[in-house]
């Protein structure tokens, strides 16, 4: 079925029974015309009205499985060109996508977008991990709540994730709900417009970057170009580490004060800054960086004061920045670089605990409800007592869902769809290492040759999980990707940089964008703020 703005709309609606509810209220059937009146002259082409321009009804049918639930316009906005806002349902299933068509202007392809956190809602194009020509060059974007609806605001028990206790639900969210939407949102995009998009892109970071694998992984024939931004493909390891951390820093005597914090993260600058040629306060080349917190240590290891780290504190640097493994090998996960402790856009984002939470971080929420609704389902289990070697079957079960990390690119790479993957270094959320990991496995998996036909790896020194940070953090890398797919470019031969912008965008901080392994370093002269100052270097 189509839905186009055209000719045939008011049959289309008169088809569809638009009497009843629904912005496509008020149709009226023309009056009839007596025998021999003079033909009226023709009246000039109205504008096209609100209706007209989301010509869609509530109960809709959208084939595929799926049904309009409703459809609006919403008005242009600074940047934003105005859409036709489209939410739809999955038949039998809490499954809902939206999908954001512009009423003028459309570039032909579609754009989806992934979620985040324990999803429950829809992506937003505008928010800071997206690429800014999503919007600009007015692509149609897709989006899904993961599977299920959040109600009301998000508060703590939102991650409680007891969405993961139905079967349904679970599947959606771990590895289905793109998949399973995009095919409805495929025909009603060429609905609307009258003809298929050219082609079809996924942007996403954190869980969305965890959705981007999977497609990347299980559904190669999906999209042309997939976005992995800090993605968490390793998400059964992620969920260990969450919790031992969490573990390690509610006991107050272990956690880092303010104070604390600044004096180790001064101390990794001391010795880590320099290591890319600048001292900038950017830590350009993290896998340099072995530091080693115990010329921090107070005297006997006691707590005796701001200066110093007690052997319980020195004890929690080493928890956060070492890897762990379950008894079997079958889960794992690499640790945290060390830098930026004392940043909001670090190790303050996920890993220290605060008293808006009752005393837990945010890892400590998000793997309490991972352990409870996911694992022991039990929603009170006392996660403080979970060990993961007791729930390998459990996490063998879940893993089979959810894990996103299988190297194996063959089927992407025979389509000759491409994959960018991106991660900032002082990320306390989705580990740069366990990105690095997994691009050096999908290398060893294919070979180098044919690993640079299909996927390139950048890391995004000083930046935070998915933005901010000390280091520049915008750059586009879905006009990246369109240029890889169209024009054969990879996104490392377009001469690129990252860019940190102010309040008006004008940019502030610059640095190219360096495939991995390759890091920014200075040449040695010239302004430290200037991209043109730093060259890509692997030594």
């Amino acid at each position: 079925m189509q839905f186009t703005r055209s000719a045939s709309l008011i049959a289309l609606l008169a088809a569809a029974g638009c009497g009843g509810g629904g912005h496509n209220n008020g149709f009226i059937a023309p009056a009839p015309v007596a025998a021999n009146t003079p033909a009226p002259a023709p009246a000039p082409a109205p504008a096209l009205t609100l209706s007209e321009k989301c010509p869609l009804i509530p109960g809709q049918p959208l084939g595929n499985g799926a049904t309009v639930q409703d459809a609006q316009v919403v008005a242009a906005t600074g940047a934003q060109p105005e859409y036709c806002v489209v939410h739809a349902k999955l038949d039998g299933s809490t499954l809902r996508f939206e999908a954001r068509m512009p009423t003028s202007g459309w570039n032909g392809k579609i754009a989806f977008l992934g979620g985040g956190g324990f999803d429950g809602a829809m992506p937003v194009a505008t928010d800071p991990q997206f690429s800014e020509s999503i919007v600009s060059e007015r692509y149609a974007t897709v989006g899904t709540n993961g599977g299920y609806d959040y109600p009301g605001v998000r508060g703590l028990d939102y991650f409680k994730a007891a969405f993961a206790l139905n079967p349904e639900q679970l599947a959606d969210f771990t590895y289905r709900s793109e998949h399973r939407a995009l095919p409805a949102a495929k025909a009603l995009v060429a609905g609307f417009f009258g003809s298929a998009a050219s082609r079809s892109y996924f942007e996403g970071c954190s869980m969305g970057g965890h959705d981007a694998l999977t497609e990347a992984q299980r559904y190669p024939e999906d999209f042309d170009g997939i976005v992995a931004r800090a993605p968490a493909g390793n998400i059964m390891g992620l969920f260990m580490q969450f919790n031992r951390i969490s573990k390690q820093v509610r006991t107050p005597a272990n956690s880092l004060n303010a104070a604390k914090q600044t004096l180790l993260a001064n101390a990794v600058l001391a010795q880590c800054d320099s290591l890319d040629g600048a001292a900038d306060g950017i830590i350009g080349k993290p896998e340099a960086c072995h530091f080693d917190p115990a010329p921090l240590r107070c005297a006997a290891g006691a707590d005796t004061g701001d200066n110093c780290l007690s052997d319980a504190q020195i004890a929690t640097v080493n928890t956060v920045t070492s890897a762990i493994a379950s008894a079997d090998g079958a889960w794992t996960h690499p640790g945290y670089n060390p830098g930026a402790e004392n940043s909001a856009k670090g190790w303050g984002e996920y890993i220290w605990p605060s008293a808006a939470f009752g005393g837990n971080s945010v890892q400590g929420l998000f793997s309490d409800g991972f352990v409870r609704s996911f694992i022991t389902q039990d929603p009170n289990y006392d996660t403080l007592s979970w060990n993961y070697d007791d729930w390998l079957p459990r996490m063998g079960v879940v893993g089979g869902m959810f894990e996103a990390f299988n190297p194996d690119l063959t089927a992407l790479n025979a389509r000759g769809a491409k994959l960018i993957l991106w991660n900032g270094t002082t990320a306390s959320s989705v580990s740069p290492r366990d990105t690095a990991r997994y691009y050096n496995n999908v290398v060893g998996a294919l070979g180098q040759a044919k690993a640079d036909q299909t996927v390139e790896l950048f890391m995004a020194p000083g930046v935070g999980h998915c933005y901010g940070g000390v280091g520049p953090d915008k750059v586009d890398l879905l006009k990246a990707m369109a240029t890889w797919v169209e024009q054969g470019t990879p996104a490392s031969a377009q001469s690129l940089v990252h860019r940190k912008v102010d309040a008006s965008g004008a940019t502030t901080l610059a640095r190219p964008l360096c495939k991995y392994p390759a890091y920014p370093r200075y040449k040695g002269s010239g302004d430290l703020n200037d991209a043109a100052s730093f060259a890509c270097s692997t030594s």
